[in-house]
């Protein structure tokens, strides 16, 4: 067994760092939304094939999904650790406020580290980066899932900035869908008595949904906007839509609250007489949870570098990468960078956090963690089983 020192593989990660920041800041300074990260993706592939990554591009039919592959030693065996890099934005003016271009640069960083130490010790297996797109809203991990781009993977290792440090072990699902009422137009004043209000049906099915609220754990969530309430104030609608999300912490408590949606839709269709459809989008994120083998060490690891870390964070996120959780052996880190300062992700003050020196710095530390975890597992069988048996 070899026992790489955690200062030796943060060394390596810190010797990358000059080439890797300018990366991460062209992708922060230019934010493209899902599935048209042309720039940064290509940034990142230019960058990896330098380092001797085998690359392949457009991978899940996606032309902005890469994976790449590094193997030190010929003829290895077939352990595969693979690190994620996600890189897309949010609309504007919101931009990088999820800070993914940082998510991004440590999947680098940590490659890099692992791609070095696996070749100055001959290490066997595989170290794959696997670039994914479209995490928010759009679902990328889930189309490259079923396009069986994690099948040989044996671990997945992602990192997320936050304004903690700790593990994400409480994963919301999360199903979006688009609801619209259909009604009768008429003039509001001349001959109200001919129309059928839709935007009635959908204010009524926002009480509904206000009403529903206060029966939910703390551990579910339901929320949306109207994006269409008629065309004039003087004119009956006829037509009304609308966005919206049901997200849970357990996948069948998600079904239920998707079935009791509905029944407030069509509660809300049939006191406003009107006729509705919902839809709903089909890249659902499930409440997958992270390994708790790979979990406990990258927790151990960051209380062993003097951060100030959360066993239990209190605010989950919904991501795709859940869904990865529900394939392979899983980890997700969140890294502080905002100073503890719990400003709100897609927030311009998060934005501008997760631009700064300071987001660089704790950055470098999750790669370091990641690039340890995936050295230990390719080199630790101990270890290895551990992870393997975990639930």
């Amino acid at each position: 067994m070899l026992n790489i020192a955690f200062d030796e593989v943060k060394a390596s990660v810190l010797e990358a760092l000059p080439e890797v920041a300018p990366i991460i800041k062209f992708v922060g300074d230019n934010p493209e939304t899902g599935y048209k990260e042309e720039k940064a993706c290509a940034k990142q592939v230019e960058y990896l094939e330098k380092l001797g990554f085998v690359v392949e591009k457009g991978v899940a039919d996606i032309s902005t999904a890469f994976k790449g592959k590094y193997s030190a030693v010929a003829n290895n065996n077939t352990l595969n650790a693979a690190l994620l890099t996600e890189y897309d934005a949010l609309q504007p003016p919101m931009d990088h406020a999820c800070g993914h271009q940082l998510i991004m640069g440590a999947g680098l960083l940590a490659l890099t580290a692992v791609r070095n130490i696996m070749e100055k010790y001959q290490i066997p297996g595989t170290v794959q980066a696997i670039g994914c797109p479209a995490e928010e809203q759009l679902g990328g991990k889930v189309y490259m899932i079923r396009k069986d781009v994690f099948k040989h993977v044996n671990i997945a290792l992602l990192s997320h900035p936050f304004f903690r440090n700790g593990v994400s072990r409480n994963i919301l699902a999360v199903t979006h869908g688009d609801l619209e009422f259909f009604g009768k137009s008429a003039h509001a004043s001349t001959n109200p008595e001919q129309g059928i209000n839709a935007l009635d049906a959908m204010t009524i099915f926002m009480n509904g949904i206000n009403a529903w609220r206060q029966q939910l754990p703390k551990t579910a969530r339901v929320h949306g906007i109207i994006t269409n309430g008629g065309t004039a104030a003087n004119v009956i609608p006829d037509y009304t839509a609308g966005v919206f999300y049901v997200r849970s912490d357990n996948n069948q408590f998600q079904k239920f609250m998707e079935k009791r949606f509905e029944e407030i839709a069509q509660g809300a269709a049939l006191i406003a007489g009107c006729e509705y459809k919902m839809h709903w989008h089909d890249a659902a994120y499930t409440a997958g949870k992270p390994n708790n083998a790979l979990a406990a060490t990258a927790e151990k690891m960051m209380m062993d570098m003097g951060l100030k870390t959360d066993l239990v964070i209190e605010e989950p996120l919904s991501t795709d990468f859940a869904n990865v959780c529900d394939c392979v052996p899983g980890l997700n880190i969140y890294f502080d960078v905002t100073n503890g300062e719990p400003l709100a992700l897609h927030s311009i003050p998060f934005r501008e956090a997760a631009a700064s020196e300071k987001a660089l710095e704790n950055t470098a530390n999750a790669a370091a963690i990641l690039a340890k975890t995936a050295l230990d597992y390719l080199t630790n069988e101990e270890f290895r089983h551990e992870v393997d048996t975990a639930r």
